[in-house]
């Protein structure tokens, strides 16, 4: 099994460059908000949130990075090129 790829790559090969830009600042603004969220409102501190439920912490990541590439391939997905086409 060489062919091991991340999920973000899935991602990055299918945008555009303004995709693969929006797709990055997309994630990172609602991975800082759920962080935030989870310290300010529902009272983690780093203890919870690096040792007793880390497992909170990877799934909201995981969670931000399907609405980020979701809402970037909507917008911003690469046109296939086919090779049927004759110009």
């Amino acid at each position: 099994m060489n062919d091991k790829r991340m999920l973000d790559k899935f991602f990055i090969e299918k945008l555009t460059k303004k995709g693969k830009i929006a797709y990055w600042l997309i994630q990172l603004g609602l991975d800082v908000v759920f962080i935030l969220s989870l310290i300010f409102i529902f009272g983690y501190d780093s203890d919870d949130l690096f040792r007793d439920r880390y497992y909170v912490l990877i799934l909201g990541v995981l969670v931000a990075m399907f609405i980020s590439g979701g809402i970037c391939l909507a917008f911003w997905k690469k046109e296939e090129e086919s090779d049927n086409e004759e110009a």
